[in-house]
C-alpha cells in the first residue's frame, strides 16, 4: 500500500551469513519494494521491511534497528539523500545503498560524502543486489564492531564516572562524619580554632588558612590561629574597611601580605566569597558575626569549587555551635571555679599557717614543670588543678586539720580521704584525667607507700609527682600549728634526703635548680 511500511515474514535462508540481518527497502514504486522484498527473503535475510516514502521509513527506523537500507534517490517528499543524512545521525550503524535511475558524478559524490555505503543503478539485476550485499558486508561488520566498542567504551566511561561520583560522595560523607566526631571531642576553644584551620587546609587541598575573631565594635579582626602562614602571629589585627558602596571589606594590605598579591581587593567579611585562589567563610553565632575563616593557596590546576565551599560552610556551622557551647561551658566552669576557690580560701582562712598555700604551691609547681620541659598543655593543667589540690579538706573536721600535736592513726586515716573527696567535688568542672590526677595523687610516694592508690614511681602521673614536691616544699617552708617554718637550707636537705623514696628524683632535681636561682 502506497505510503505505508510493509513487513514480511522471512524465508528459511540459503545464505547463512545473511540470516542475522534486518533490511529495509524504501522506494515510491511498489514493484521495486515487492521485488526486492521477495529476493532478499530468498537470500535468507532474517527480516525485510518496505516503505514507499522517506518519512514513513524514518518513523520505522526510529522504532527498530535495521542493518541495511536500500533507498531510492528520487522520491516525493524526502529524497534518498535527505533520508541518508537523517540515518547518518542515528547512534547505531546503518549501511545505506542508494538506488537511482539517473546516475551522475555529482550525485555519487554527494551520496558518498553523506555516508552512502554503495550504489545500485536502475534497472539492476538480482546479481547486482547480491554483489552489493557482499561488498558492504565487511565494512558493515567493522562498523558494528566499532559501534559495539564505542558502546562498551561509553558504558565503561559511565561506570568510571559513577565510581568517581561515588568516591567523591564517600569522601564527602567521611569528611562530614569526621568533622562531627572530632568536634565532639574538643573541649577548648583554642584547640577548636586550630582544628578549623588545619582541617580546612587538609580537606580543600590548600596551603594556608587562618581564623580571625571580630572585635566588639566589628572594626577589626583579631588573629587566633593559622596554618602555613609563617609571618602570621596570634593577636595580629586586620582592619575592616568599607568599599565605595558601603559594604564591609577586609583590609587589602593584610590580605596581600599573607595571601599574595593576586587576592581580590574587595573581599567581604559578612558573606561567603571565593575565587580561584582564595575563599572567605564567615562564622556566625546566633546570627551575629563572630569570626572569619580565610583560606588560600589551592593546589592543583583547579581552583576552589562548590564542594570546597560546602565543606567549609559545614565546618563553620558545626564549629560555630561548638564555640557557643564551649563559651557557655567556660562561663559555667569559671563560675564554679570561682565558687571552689572561695571554698579553698575559706579552708585556708581557718588556719593562719596555711593561708595562700594553694597559690604558692601552684606557682612552685609551674616553675618546676617549666624546668622539666613540660609543654603548654601541661602548664595549663597545673594552673587549673593545683589551686584545688586541697579542696577535699572541706570534708575533714577542723579539729583534725588544726590539731597542734601528732595525729592519731584514725585521724590520719580520715585525713587521707581528702584527695578522693576533692576529686568528687571538682568532677563537674569537666577536668581531664591528668588534671584530676593532680588532685587525686599528689600524696603518692615514689616508693609506693603513699595514698590513696599506693602507686609507685612512674605509675604516679607526672604532674602529680611535680605537685607532691611543690606541696611538700611549701609545707616545710611555712609556719605550721605544730612547728615554725624550716629554713631554705633544711628544706633543700629534706628534698635531697627523700629523693628516690618519697619524691620523683627528676622533680626534686628540677625544684633544686629553681630554688638555686631564686636564692638572693
Amino acid at each position: 500500500m502506497q505510503g505505508q511500511a510493509v513487513k514480511a515474514s522471512p524465508i528459511k535462508n540459503a545464505h547463512p551469513h545473511l540470516q542475522y540481518l534486518d533490511i529495509m527497502v524504501v522506494d515510491d514504486e511498489s514493484t521495486i519494494c515487492e521485488t526486492l522484498l521477495l529476493y532478499l527473503q530468498h537470500l535468507g535475510v532474517r527480516h525485510v521491511a518496505t516503505a514507499q516514502s522517506g518519512e514513513i521509513a524514518l518513523e520505522v527506523l526510529e522504532q527498530a534497528h535495521y542493518d541495511y537500507v536500500f533507498v531510492d534517490l528520487m522520491m516525493p517528499g524526502l529524497n534518498g539523500i535527505e533520508v541518508l543524512k537523517k540515518i547518518s545521525e542515528f547512534d547505531y550503524p546503518v549501511s545505506v545503498i542508494i538506488m537511482t535511475g539517473y546516475p551522475s558524478m555529482d550525485i555519487v559524490m554527494d551520496a558518498m560524502h553523506s555516508g552512502a555505503a554503495d550504489f545500485l543503478v536502475k534497472p539492476f539485476r538480482f546479481e547486482d543486489v547480491r554483489l552489493s550485499l557482499e561488498r558492504i558486508q565487511k565494512v558493515h561488520q567493522l562498523m558494528q564492531k566499532n559501534w559495539l566498542l564505542n558502546e562498551e567504551l561509553a558504558k565503561k566511561k559511565e561506570v568510571e564516572e559513577l565510581n568517581r561520583q561515588l568516591q567523591k560522595r564517600i569522601r564527602l560523607q567521611t569528611i562530614l562524619y569526621n568533622v562531627i566526631d572530632s568536634l565532639s571531642k574538643i573541649n577548648r576553644t583554642d584547640n577548636l580554632y586550630q582544628y578549623v584551620v588545619t582541617k580546612a587546609v587538609e580537606y580543600c587541598n590548600a596551603q594556608k588558612a587562618c581564623f580571625m575573631l571580630h572585635d566588639q565594635g566589628n572594626s577589626h579582626l583579631l588573629a587566633l590561629a593559622q596554618h602555613g602562614l609563617p609571618y602570621f602571629e596570634p593577636g595580629v589585627k586586620a582592619a575592616i574597611t568599607k568599599d565605595a558602596e558601603g559594604r564591609k571589606i577586609l583590609d587589602f594590605q593584610f590580605l596581600a601580605f599573607h595571601f599574595g598579591q593576586s587576592t581580590d581587593p574587595l573581599v567581604p567579611v559578612d558573606q561567603v566569597w571565593r575565587n580561584h585562589d582564595f575563599m572567605v567563610i564567615p562564622f556566625n553565632i546566633r546570627k551575629e558575626p563572630f569570626g572569619l575563616l580565610l583560606i588560600g593557596g589551592k593546589q592543583g590546576k583547579f581552583g576552589f569549587d562548590k564542594e570546597d565551599e560546602f565543606i567549609l560552610k559545614f565546618l563553620a556551622e558545626k564549629s560555630g555551635l561548638n564555640i557557643e557551647n564551649l563559651a557557655l561551658y567556660d562561663n559555667l566552669k569559671h563560675s564554679l571555679m570561682a565558687t571552689l576557690m572561695t571554698l579553698v580560701s575559706a579552708i585556708e582562712a581557718k588556719d593562719a599557717y596555711t593561708q595562700q598555700h594553694s597559690s604558692r604551691v601552684t606557682q612552685y609547681a609551674l616553675d618546676i614543670a617549666g624546668e622539666m620541659g613540660c609543654d603548654h598543655d601541661d602548664l595549663q593543667r597545673i594552673n587549673a588543678s593545683a589551686p584545688l589540690h586541697d579542696i577535699g579538706k572541706i570534708g575533714i573536721s577542723d579539729n583534725i586539720l588544726n590539731k597542734p600535736g601528732q595525729l592519731t592513726a584514725e585521724e590520719f586515716s580520715h585525713i587521707k580521704t581528702h584527695p578522693l573527696i576533692g576529686v568528687n567535688i571538682v568532677t563537674p568542672l569537666g577536668l581531664d584525667s591528668e588534671e584530676l590526677a593532680i588532685i587525686r595523687n599528689h600524696h603518692e610516694r615514689w616508693d609506693g607507700r603513699g595514698y590513696p592508690d599506693g602507686l609507685n614511681q612512674t605509675e604516679i602521673p607526672r604532674l602529680a609527682r611535680i605537685l607532691a614536691v611543690a606541696d611538700a616544699f611549701d609545707a616545710m617552708n611555712s609556719n605550721r600549728a605544730y612547728r615554725k617554718a624550716l629554713s631554705l637550707d633544711i628544706c633543700i636537705k629534706e628534698l635531697n634526703a627523700h629523693s628516690g623514696t618519697q619524691f620523683d628524683p627528676e622533680a626534686v632535681k628540677a625544684a633544686l635548680s629553681v630554688l638555686s636561682r631564686t636564692v638572693t
